[in-house]
């Protein structure tokens, strides 16, 4: 009998052991339960600026949460208190634009914005255009332990090339948890809002309602995310001919090399100044005939990109949107043409070289001079003396001949 009694104690032991493994835990020193109500998912924006002219290469931006630090505020002689975030590593954020969580990415089909009431920061209607994408994060997870404001840091970086980060890494994340306690009495805690302002300095502070509560707003402007410029150049290549045996007629065939680009970047080609297809005339080359100037190049997996162009007297091709350090040689086939490069007027960058931060115009100046002889003159004059002479001496017969 004893035995039996021993063993159902051990089995209940065990039993409310299991139980008790199962339960849900709160946080020490708190009386509200784990699971969190309210609104809890929030995001943040972001955005790259462009030329218009641009087209925008593959981006990789990734993103790092982490607790921000607890701060006492005093708004009018009364205090409030910010906490530092909790369970930073339990905020999920899903990928935009990629599989690959905290990371936002940007390719070649995104479409752009040009929108005149935007407040992207820096962005110029005239000369811009711009991509936005938005991040959410999630606080499903994140245990909170009681009422109050509390603090999170979002870090942005990035190695992009040509891309200019903005100049703030980070923002502040404030989320405004509150006591939703029931009429049934059970206690939960739930998520009312968010507040997202940047961290370039401390000055927003948090607005004190009444009861010296917070109003859930900041006194200086909200910020919505972060801005990116995405920096490129314009190569612009013109020709023109000169002479007095010179055809402005004729098309010239120039080949731009590319080089040191990014694979599959794609660049604009703006052909306005210049013919679509070379049509057929008699100073051109036969083969050049039907020829077509291309309106974009496409980096190969080397990074290499090649553009046959095709020009006559006073046009000119820019290729559009070039990232920095592109190594580029633009080459032609003078024919029997004297070939200057740089020499047109304001067009006098060089022919080969790197893209930096300044657009690039350069040019070809074709010469074909020749002599008129100068003895055509002469040579006319005997001819002409002898037909003077011959008129006068018909004339002179046939005055004679009326005489008698």
């Amino acid at each position: 009998m004893n035995r039996n009694r021993k063993r159902i104690r051990l089995a209940a032991v065990i039993m409310a052991s299991a139980l008790t493994a199962a339960m849900p835990v709160s946080a020490e020193g708190s009386s509200y339960g784990t699971q969190i109500g309210g609104y809890k998912t929030t995001g943040f924006k972001k955005y790259v600026l462009q030329d218009k002219d641009a087209i925008i290469p593959n981006l990789d931006f990734s993103y790092e949460i982490s607790a921000g630090e607890a701060k006492a505020y005093n708004v009018g002689e009364k205090k409030f208190e910010v906490l530092a975030g909790i369970d930073a590593d339990r905020v999920t954020m899903a990928g935009v634009g990629t599989e690959t969580a905290n990371h936002i990415c940007f390719s070649n089909s995104d479409g752009t914005k040009n929108d005149a009431n935007t407040s992207v920061k820096g962005y110029n209607q005239e000369e811009n255009v711009y991509i936005e994408k938005e991040a959410s994060l999630d606080f499903s997870n994140v245990r909170f332990t009681e009422p109050g404001i509390y603090r999170y840091i979002i870090t942005e970086s990035g190695t992009n090339r040509s891309v200019k980060n903005d100049s703030d890494a980070t923002r502040v994340l404030d989320v405004y948890v509150y006591d939703a306690t029931g009429e049934d009495g059970a206690k939960k805690l739930e998520i009312s809002g968010y507040v997202l302002h940047s961290s370039e300095d401390d000055s927003p502070e948090i607005a004190m309602g009444e009861s010296n509560g917070s109003t859930g707003r900041y006194t200086d402007t909200k910020d919505q995310g972060f801005t990116n410029e995405y920096q490129t150049v314009d190569l612009t290549f013109r020709k023109e001919v000169s002479g007095n045996q010179a055809s402005k007629d004729k098309y010239f065939k120039f080949t731009a090399a590319l080089t040191n680009g990014i694979a599959g970047d794609i660049v604009k080609v703006d052909i306005t100044n210049a013919d679509g297809t070379v049509p057929s005339n008699a100073a051109t080359l036969d083969a050049y005939e039907n020829q077509e100037n291309p309106t974009q190049l496409t980096f190969d997996g080397d990074g290499k990109a090649t553009g046959t162009f095709y020009l006559q007297h006073g046009q000119q091709i820019v290729i559009q949107g070039l990232p920095a350090d592109v190594a580029y040689d633009i080459t032609e086939a003078a024919e029997d043409y004297k070939s200057e490069p740089a020499k047109v007027q304001d067009y006098t960058g060089a022919v080969n070289g790197t893209t930096a931060r300044e657009d690039i115009k350069t040019s070809y100046l074709n010469t074909r001079e020749g002599t008129i002889p100068t003895g055509v003159a002469t040579a006319v004059a005997p001819f002409a003396a002898l037909t003077a002479a011959a008129g006068a001496g018909i004339l002179l017969v046939t005055r004679r001949k009326r005489v008698r």
